[in-house]
């Protein structure tokens, strides 16, 4: 069986990101969901799509805390999204419905991958935009650290995600993928003992909207064969250790 692995990558500088204007991110998302699925579509030889959402299109609204631990049946809700300026969130959130939308309409087997903040070793040239955060955050560069609770999960579980969402014929629908949910203010605490080098930061944002607590359901993926998260540590060692090999601190 031939399958896809799709992921419309949304570019920003983390510095802008909540005064993006809606052609440079929530209609590429759209628009590059959209196309790959009509070109998969197409192709006799493909029989599953998998499509990388994230679980900023589950954890934004305002009841979020008390409907905890979050589910696949959860989703995000726009206009909370746009109230608090969480564009990202709002993009990926129009993108995945409509693929679901499209999915119905065209009959697609459409499996979708829900990974929380990624975090990890390097392994492109340059650092993503996740990445130049965590590492702006580690250096002391950027002024302040998010107000953001957000789950974190290493990139190997999402690699090991995608794999059983391609390849086992029993997954379906959406796969939340992650680990422990934290502050940004714990991920420092945990961090700046260990690497007591480092100028970390200290001031928190004051973004509003994105730091509720809350806790993501992962029994589906554990049932599907991924039994076990990557501890923060560990993601956030490993993630270090590649900066630091590739001169970045």
């Amino acid at each position: 069986m031939a399958s896809s692995i799709q992921h419309p990558q949304l570019s920003y500088r983390m510095t802008t990101i909540f005064s993006i204007p809606q052609e440079t991110l929530i209609e590429p998302a759209i628009r590059g969901t959209v196309n790959v699925l009509k070109s998969c579509s197409k192709a006799t030889t493909v029989k599953r799509i998998v499509l990388t959402s994230s679980c900023s299109s589950i954890r934004y609204s305002d009841d979020v805390s008390k409907a905890s631990p979050l589910d696949e049946s959860h989703w995000s809700d726009p206009e909370y999204c746009k109230r608090y300026n969480l564009w990202y969130a709002y993009a990926k959130t129009l993108a995945e419905q409509e693929a679901w939308q499209l999915a119905r309409e065209w009959g697609i087997d459409l499996v979708v991958v829900n990974p929380s903040f990624v975090v990890g070793p390097l392994i492109a040239p340059q650092p993503t935009s996740s990445l130049r955060m965590v590492l702006g955050i580690i250096k002391g560069a950027i002024g302040e650290y998010p107000n953001t609770t957000v789950g974190f999960v290493h990139i190997d579980d999402v690699v090991a995600a995608h794999l059983l969402a391609m390849e086992e014929s029993k997954a379906s629908g959406r796969i939340i993928c992650s680990s422990s949910v934290a502050h940004w203010s714990e991920i420092i605490e945990i961090l700046r003992p260990k690497y007591p080098s480092y100028p970390f930061e200290t001031k928190c944002g004051s973004q509003k909207g994105d730091d509720n607590p809350h806790s993501m359901d992962t029994r589906k993926i554990n049932q599907l064969g991924l039994s076990s998260f990557k501890t923060l540590p560990e993601m956030f060692d490993d993630c270090i250790k590649s900066f630091q090999e590739k001169g970045l601190l």
